[in-house]
């Protein structure tokens, strides 16, 4: 945490004054929620999101729940290059020399990092309660961040900033309207306070000034309630005949519809910015996510899932690449206090990588994944890196 802090007081401090230039580029796909056992597996988790992720993954999960689960955490993700960015600026900022030399410096530092993406994200302490067919959760404070330098006039800073506080309830309930399989349909009624910035920011002369980076005189604001839709279907398998070959599979499918009714952030309660009246944060975007899910027999102390999502489908920012994901989740237990996963997935067309282990109440969550930021026709790969510790219960 105190590196996280050191490193971005040093990119504002150092960065010294800005103007705003215009609206930056920005072609992530942001979720304001983001699970890291879904990360871990390519972030493919429509049809499982058998956890308390269910709430922001997939409602109709919680209909299939047999007991209550109280999720407390704290984390944050960062790609590696933040620090060391932060780093180079500071050091130049520091040398010996006068003012033209310093800003010569950082200006050189600048210019080798054209093209590079820096992102942080912090979670302060949140909850999630869920239960056999309903689930809520408070999310006070996630701030997710991420700059890039590009050729302007001059050295120029994209800066993407979502600062949100979630709220949210969720329903759930089984219905057999098959007798061939088990239905499930849930859905979640959500309210986002966003504070929101998306800025392409010029270095000018003085640059040695303090200045900040997420200028509350840049950012728009505003609330807004909408809703996810989801479903699960399991199908009943065949107990003889070629068919039945899929009873140890169990596979399930998963379709959700989110932000259903998408029409912004209208009101804004100036939290934030006192001046600001006309512009609003980026829309939630209505989006369709599909997805499968395969169980595979248990082995010793292993079992295990496959998964496959093509997610966030209608998203102008959206294309193949950055649609599909696909993961697979090996659990081990040693002892009912004592148990974890691993998991190994590809998302947006990259690897992935997570970890957990459970010491009877107390969780800890390990990731590394990397996002496409590019547009849709080039591709660019921001590698990040994730902890997350829960309380359990």
């Amino acid at each position: 945490m105190k590196k996280i802090k050191y490193s971005l007081i040093s990119a504002i401090y150092f960065f010294g004054n800005y103007v705003l230039a215009s609206s930056a580029l920005n072609f992530r796909i942001h979720h304001e929620y983001e699970s890291p056992r879904a990360l871990g597996m390519g972030d493919a988790f429509v049809a499982l999101a058998n956890d308390y992720s269910a709430i922001f993954y997939n409602p109709a999960a919680l209909a299939r729940r047999d007991d209550g689960q109280i999720n407390l955490y704290i984390g944050g993700s960062a790609a590696v290059d933040f620090f060391t960015f932060g780093q180079k600026i500071s050091e130049a900022a520091d040398t010996n020399g006068s003012e033209a030399q310093k800003k010569s410096k950082v200006l050189s530092v600048l210019d080798d990092s054209y093209g590079d993406n820096y992102f942080v994200k912090l979670t302060m302490p949140n909850g999630i309660w869920a239960r056999p067919n309903w689930s809520v959760a408070v999310i006070p404070f996630t701030e997710t961040l991420n700059m890039s330098i590009h050729k302007g006039f001059g050295p120029t800073l994209n800066v993407t900033s979502y600062t949100d506080t979630i709220m949210a309830y969720a329903l759930a309930k089984d219905f057999y309207w098959f007798e061939s399989g088990r239905t499930s349909l849930g859905v979640t009624f959500k309210s986002i306070y966003r504070g929101y910035m998306n800025s392409s920011l010029s270095v000018v002369d003085s640059i040695s000034s303090p200045s900040t980076i997420v200028n509350p005189d840049f950012l728009s604001e505003g609330i807004t309630f909408d809703a996810d839709i989801g479903g699960l279907y399991t199908p009943e398998i065949p107990t003889e005949g070629f068919w039945s070959l899929l009873r140890l599979a169990r596979p399930t499918f998963g379709a959700v519809v989110r932000n259903v009714f998408d029409y912004g952030f209208t009101n804004n309660l100036h939290v934030y910015n006192k001046t600001n009246t006309t512009s609003k944060p980026e829309r939630l975007y209505r989006r369709i996510d599909l997805g499968t899910r395969w169980e595979y027999p248990e082995f010793l102390i292993f079992g295990g899932r496959g998964v496959m999502d093509f997610r966030d489908i209608l998203h102008p920012n959206v294309n193949f690449k950055k649609s599909l994901h696909l993961g697979f989740e090996f659990d081990w237990t040693m002892f009912t206090w004592w148990r974890g996963h691993y998991r190994f997935g590809v998302s947006q067309g990259y690897l992935t990588a997570g970890a957990s282990a459970l010491f009877s109440f107390f969780n800890l969550d390990l990731v590394t994944y990397s996002e496409d930021v590019g547009s849709r026709n080039e591709s660019v790969e921001s590698r990040k890196f994730e902890i997350r510790m829960n309380i359990d219960i």
